[in-house]
């Protein structure tokens, strides 16, 4: 199974799925977003930061033909104290946290209860030569991820002596695929476990 993604060329072609279910998840999500994450700062600290901005905008603009800001501004002030405190009081980030893990354990199960399976065909470099493998992806959580996805590489399509859309009839292959990709999901779900456990509430 291979899991370099930084050497992917392009999708070849991709085939149609094989399990659709009609209740297959939608993965959208409420509190994962808002809280930090490894890579971006928390939502209500860049809107925090937005929105102090206008107080040194207001404070040196001294144009009062639409409204007199400074006016209204003792108030603004207040609103942006009483929310600075409270999103950064630490209940609030201890309960914060908990909701977006939460979150991620139950996206992630909604994922593998009912999944969308495809199999598909990429072409990759490895050393000087470039070579066609076979994957199976299907719709999951990840919020680390770009694409709410997770791929499994089936080998190499010399290993096959088939195309993909042969591929796509042969059971064994296809039951292979099933079970790498429920393996896969198994094992993200049982790391978002323990990572719940580990949460305070």
């Amino acid at each position: 199974m291979l899991k370099d993604f930084a050497d992917i060329q392009n999708i070849v072609n991709f085939t149609s799925e094989m399990r659709k279910l009609p209740n297959s998840p939608n993965l959208r999500s409420v509190f994962t977003n808002i809280a930090e994450a490894r890579e971006r700062r928390a939502y209500y600290d860049v809107f925090l930061k937005d929105s102090l901005k206008i107080v040194e905008e207001v404070k040196s603009s001294k144009d009062k033909s639409w409204i007199d800001r400074e006016q209204l501004l003792e108030g603004y002030e207040e609103w942006l104290k009483e929310y600075d405190s409270m999103v950064h009081d630490s209940k609030f980030e201890i309960y914060l946290q908990r909701l977006r893990n939460l979150e991620i354990a139950i996206l992630m199960y909604r994922s593998l209860a009912f999944p969308t399976i495809s199999i598909g065909e990429m072409k990759m470099n490895r050393g000087n030569s470039e070579k066609s493998y076979a994957f199976a992806r299907a719709p999951f959580y990840a919020p680390d991820n770009i694409k709410n996805e997770i791929r499994v590489y089936m080998g190499s399509m010399d290993d096959y002596k088939k195309t993909i859309d042969e591929l796509k009839f042969d059971t064994k292959f296809l039951d292979r695929c099933e079970i790498e990709l429920k393996n896969a999901m198994e094992q993200k779900l049982d790391e978002q476990i323990q990572i719940l456990k580990n949460t305070p509430m």
